[in-house]
C-alpha cells in the first residue's frame, strides 16, 4: 500500500484537524448567507484532499491508497468532506444532494469559474467512495460544460473526471 512520505505532508491528524477548521467556515459562512466567501477563499487543498501534488501546495495535502483508508475508516471525516463538497457546490447554486440547481439561490450563489475546485471536489469524493456526490459534481460540471464553460485551470484541463470517467 503506498503512503505519502512526503518531509512537507501534514499527516492524517493535521489534515483532519484543517479539514474540521474549514467545514467551520464553510458551515459559518453558508449560514450567515456569505457565499461569496466561498468564491474568494483558498481551501480546495485541504478541503478536498486528492491523490497528486497540487500547485503551490505540493505534498503537503496529498493523500495515497494508504491515507485514504484510513480516513474512509473515520466516518466523522467522510461525513464532513461530503458536508464539505455539498457547502461549496451551493455556493456555485448547485444543490449537490438534489443533483439540481438550488431554487431560488442568491446573487452570489453562482458559478464563478473555478474549475480546478470543482475537479478537486470530484475527484475526492470519488477517491473516498461517495459514489453520489461525485456523480452529482459530474452532472453539474457536464453541463457547465455544455454551457461553454472553460475547463481549463493554469494551462491545463481539469474536465477529465467528468469527460473521461475519471480514468
Amino acid at each position: 500500500m503506498t503512503y505519502n512520505l512526503q518531509p512537507g505532508f501534514i499527516g492524517i491528524a493535521g489534515l483532519k484537524e484543517r479539514h474540521r477548521r474549514q467545514l467551520d467556515a464553510f458551515e459559518s459562512w453558508a449560514q450567515q448567507g456569505r457565499w461569496a466567501e466561498f468564491h474568494h477563499s483558498h481551501y480546495d487543498w485541504w478541503a478536498f484532499p486528492i491523490d497528486a501534488s497540487s500547485l503551490g501546495q505540493g505534498y503537503i495535502y496529498t493523500v495515497y491508497e494508504g491515507e485514504v483508508e484510513v480516513l474512509r475508516q473515520d466516518t466523522t471525516f467522510i461525513r464532513d468532506l461530503d458536508r464539505g463538497a455539498e457547502l461549496v457546490a451551493a455556493s456555485w447554486g448547485w444543490d449537490m444532494k438534489a443533483c439540481a440547481y438550488v431554487t431560488h439561490p442568491t446573487p452570489d450563489q453562482c458559478w464563478h469559474h473555478w474549475p480546478v475546485r470543482l475537479s478537486k471536489a470530484a475527484r475526492s469524493m470519488r477517491l473516498f467512495g461517495l459514489t453520489a456526490s461525485f456523480e452529482s459534481l459530474k452532472t453539474y460540471a457536464l453541463i457547465l460544460i455544455g454551457q461553454g464553460e472553460d475547463m481549463t485551470y493554469n494551462g491545463h484541463d481539469v474536465s477529465w473526471p467528468f469527460t473521461d470517467d475519471g480514468v
